[in-house]
Order: C-alpha cells, then sequence, then structure tokens
C-alpha cells in the first residue's frame, strides 16, 4: 500500500533531491512566498488558489471528478434494477417493478444480481490495492497509473450511457470494474497528499483540506440537483435518467481529470523496492508488516481502532447499493425520487456534523463513535422495519435521519484515527487506513443478495448489515480510556476534540460526501 512501510522513505529524507522539479519550486514557493506584487492577490483568494500550489490544486480538480461519479452510479444502479426486473419478468403494465415475484435472470433474482456487482467490485478491491499501492511507491508510475485509471474511469461513464434492454449486463459488470478503478483513483491522489503537507506545512494543509471537503460535497450536491431537475422536468424514466446521467457525468470528469493530472505532478518513487523481492507480492509484504507492527507497538488502542474500522465501513459503504436496491424494489420510489433521497441524505450530513461535533466535544472522540454507530444501527433498524411499498414521505425521511447520522459518523471517525495515530507517522499509517475501508467492502451485500435470494424479506437483509456496526461497537470497547489513547499516540496536550462541519481528515482526506460512494 502507498506510504505505509515504518521506514523512513527516500523522500523523507532528502525531498531537496527526490522530489521532481515542479515539486521542488513548490516548496521553494511555500519558504519564499510569492512574489511581492502577486501577495495581495494571494491573500485575497489563497482559499481558492491554494497559494499557487499545483498539487492542491490538482487534487481539487481530481475531487469535483469524484462527487459526480459517486452520484451517477446512483442513478445507473436504479437503472440496473428496473432493467434486471424487466428482463425476469418482474415488471407490470404500469413499468413499475413487482416486490413479490419470482423471476429469475441469471439464475438470480433482479436485486441479489445487482448487489453482487458491489460484492465483485469490493473483492477486486481487496485483492488489487496493494498491488497498486506498490507500485505508486516503488515505481515512478503513481502519474500514469492515476491517468490510466481516470481515462478508463471516464470510457466507462461515456459507454455506460448506452445502457438499455439489450446492453444491462455487460454494463453491470463493467460497473463493478468501474469499482476497482475508482479505489485506484482514490488511492493516486491520496499518494500526494503527504507531498501537499510537505510542501506547505501541516498548518496550512488544514486549510486546503476544508476546502478539498466541500468542493467535492458541493460537486456532488450540484450534480444530484441537477439531475433530479432535469429527470422532473422532462419527465424521464429511470433508464433515460441514468443514461443522460451517465452521459454528463462523462462530459463533467474529462474536464475535470484532465485539469487535475495536468497540474499534479510526476514523482520518483518514494522508496526503493527490496532486493530480490517481487513487485506484485511487495504490497502484501507492507500490508502485513504494517499490521505486526500495529499489534506489536499500539496493540492497546490503534489495533483495535483498525479493527473495528473494517467492520464499520464495510456496513457504512453498503449503504448505497443496497438502499437503492431497497427502495427500488421494496418501497416503489421512482428514479427521480430515489435522487431525492440521496440529495435529502447528502444535505442532512451538513447539520449531522455540527451534532457530531457538538457531541464529540463532551464525550471525547471515543464515546462519541460507539453512540454515533449504535444510533446509526436504531436508525436502520427502524426505516427498515417502518417502511412499506408507496410510504414515498417516510422513506425521505429516513434518508434524512441516515444523512444526519453518517454527518457525525465520517468526521468523528477522522477525528478518532488524526487524534490516536502517533504524531510524525501520519503517512506510515494512511494508506492502511485506506485499506481498512476496503478489506471487508464486499461482505454485507453479499449477505444481503444470499438472504434475499433465499427468500427472506429485503428488510431483514437491510438490518442483516447492521450486525457489521454493531461488531465495530464492540471492537471499540475494547480501548482503553481516551487520556491513555491520547498518551499512546503523544498527544496527551491535544485538547481539540471537534471535527468541524466539513468533516475532513488531516491524513486521509475522507469526507462525508464519499459516503455516497459505497465502492
Amino acid at each position: 500500500m502507498a506510504s505505509i512501510n515504518q521506514e523512513s522513505t527516500p523522500i523523507e529524507e532528502g525531498i531537496t533531491h527526490k522530489l521532481s522539479h515542479e515539486v521542488k519550486e513548490q516548496a521553494s514557493l511555500r519558504m519564499e512566498g510569492p512574489p511581492t506584487n502577486e501577495r495581495n492577490r494571494f491573500n485575497c483568494c489563497g482559499w481558492c488558489r491554494f497559494n499557487g500550489v499545483k498539487m492542491a490544486q490538482g487534487y481539487v480538480f481530481n475531487n469535483t471528478a469524484r462527487g459526480p461519479i459517486v452520484m451517477s452510479n446512483v442513478f445507473l444502479t436504479a437503472s440496473l434494477v428496473y432493467l434486471a426486473s424487466e428482463e425476469a419478468g418482474c415488471v407490470d403494465e404500469n413499468d413499475e417493478i413487482l416486490e413479490d415475484c419470482d423471476g429469475k435472470v441469471f439464475g438470480w433474482s433482479p436485486g441479489p444480481l445487482i448487489a453482487n456487482i458491489a460484492v465483485i467490485s469490493g473483492v477486486l478491491s481487496a485483492f488489487f490495492m496493494p498491488l497498486f499501492g506498490a507500485i505508486m511507491d516503488y515505481t515512478q508510475h503513481r502519474w500514469s497509473v492515476g491517468v490510466a485509471a481516470a481515462v478508463l474511469i471516464t470510457l466507462i461513464q461515456a459507454v455506460q450511457s448506452y445502457t438499455v434492454s439489450s446492453t444491462w449486463f455487460p454494463m453491470a459488470i463493467l460497473q463493478a470494474v468501474a469499482g476497482l478503478l475508482y479505489q485506484i483513483e482514490v488511492m493516486s491522489v491520496y499518494a500526494y497528499l503527504p507531498d501537499i503537507s510537505r510542501v506547505v506545512g501541516e498548518a496550512v494543509v488544514t486549510k486546503f483540506h476544508s476546502t478539498f471537503t466541500m468542493v467535492q460535497f458541493a460537486s456532488q450536491l450540484i450534480f444530484a440537483i441537477v439531475m433530479t431537475a432535469i429527470g422532473f422536468a422532462l419527465s424521464l424514466d429511470g433508464v433515460t435518467s441514468a443514461q443522460m446521467a451517465q452521459g454528463l457525468n462523462a462530459v463533467c470528469i474529462t474536464f475535470s481529470f484532465v485539469m487535475s493530472w495536468r497540474l499534479l505532478p510526476r514523482v520518483p518513487p518514494s522508496r526503493e523496492l527490496p532486493e530480490g523481492r517481487p513487485l506484485w507480492i511487495a504490497g502484501f509484504i507492507q500490508v502485513g508488516q504494517t499490521a505486526a507492527r500495529i499489534h506489536r507497538d499500539f496493540g492497546q488502542s490503534l489495533r483495535w481502532f483498525f479493527l473495528a474500522l473494517i467492520f464499520a465501513e464495510a456496513a457504512v459503504n453498503s449503504f448505497t447499493t443496497v438502499s437503492v436496491i431497497y427502495l427500488s424494489e421494496h418501497v416503489g420510489l421512482s428514479a427521480q425520487e430515489i435522487g431525492i433521497f440521496f440529495l435529502t441524505t447528502l444535505v442532512a450530513t451538513l447539520p449531522g456534523s455540527v451534532l457530531g461535533g457538538f457531541v464529540t466535544s463532551r464525550i471525547q472522540p471515543k464515546n462519541s463513535y460507539r453512540l454515533c454507530m449504535l444510533i446509526l444501527v436504531f436508525v436502520t433498524i427502524g426505516g427498515a422495519l417502518i417502511l412499506k411499498s408507496g410510504a414515498k414521505a417516510a422513506a425521505f425521511i429516513w434518508g434524512l435521519c441516515i444523512g444526519v447520522m453518517l454527518g457525525w459518523y465520517y468526521p468523528t471517525e477522522n477525528l478518532f484515527f488524526s487524534l490516536c495515530l502517533p504524531k510524525g507517522q501520519d503517512a506510515e499509517f494512511a494508506g492502511f487506513f485506506v485499506y481498512c475501508t476496503q478489506i471487508l467492502g464486499w461482505l454485507p451485500p453479499l449477505v444481503f443478495a444470499l438472504m434475499v435470494e433465499a427468500d427472506v424479506d429485503q428488510k431483514y437483509g437491510v438490518m442483516a448489515i447492521t450486525i457489521f456496526a454493531v461488531i465495530a461497537v464492540g471492537l471499540i470497547s475494547f480501548l482503553p480510556s481516551w487520556d491513555k489513547v491520547l498518551k499512546d499516540a503523544h498527544r496527551m496536550d491535544d485538547t481539540v476534540y471537534v471535527p468541524g462541519p466539513s468533516g475532513a481528515d488531516l491524513t486521509t482526506g475522507d469526507t462525508p460526501s464519499e459516503l455516497l460512494s459505497g465502492e
């Protein structure tokens, strides 16, 4: 994985000798500042110009691409559920999906079949992320890998604009591949975060992250509003809405990705590949070494946090895929109504972040994290039990409650990680953090798919996903007192526990807007 080795890297030991010419210039900008005649301009507009640091500008352009990708895939998933149901003979004369239907397609019921997209994508991500992390660490191809992933994502989005009755299954397969490519793209740009921090310093990069977060949130929100408005204005059905969403998204992300990778520099390897070690296995060895070190040196704090993280993220990241299927087949929401559901969820993360900050400041991150997940479990179970077919207003209220809890969850999780992380070792554990969020991402959708395929009511499949969150709560409970956690991390002088409304994380760049990715 990128940046998770316990040894110091060449960049850390001699940044002025190893960084590319462009990165050196940006480091010089930090030390000397912009030219005198431009300082007023930087002071005035530095929040959007990132003080002239091109890496930061490239990073934020990448965020403007990832936000629309997440939302367009919500519309595509709804379309795939409908088209699979149509082929299985589970659509009535009013073009509505029949809830109680025994039709099969490729041996599966329509909903579980589409859920398997997330299963395949999750398995691919868990297996290939260490490999691509090693490529980014041990070779000079970080930039090339990011560009290739961006190009392939854009092409897949464009091709998927022709998702119709005769093509839906190949498009579903492409969607599983796109999930892996999305994670590779995220990993590629995250690898620049330590470089940005070294160029501008921790204090400045903190401000940058707030902007990174809000830009991605805004791009996702704007895309959701535009697509929902177009769908209602033109009375589009779910299939046509997905086609338009994928086509519009392909155009938008082409611009964003081009600008992003024009600004992000090529960089040399961050470390040398040990002699005799094959590249394809180096990433897995790094993951194993980091896990062993966490167990050995931070067994009372980080070990339990990372174990809890694996199960918590598995539960939360499965929400998008499972909820789209549940809302389409069980509740009967249209594509536009599902768009409103997720728009409501996304907007609700803002007050949720404020609520999370308030609670965390009073009961500390460990207790806030547990409380948040417990309430999220009850909200999810309550919604699954209450929602009936046609209960659209109740579905939107459920989305609002889910959004509030996710707005609380993500900033608290990121704050928890940043405070229990030993000082000066952010880069070492950042890649491991990202990997832990993907290890079990495939399991909750698989549990849902198998339960529904066995003729268990979908609401129980949704409720089953919360088991992973309950396990996470139990694992977090093994942590010692919060003062002991801070002491182990050498952060006893740190007194600020409140995550900002943006939910930015100084180490990983994860944001509340990622809550809809589910990839």
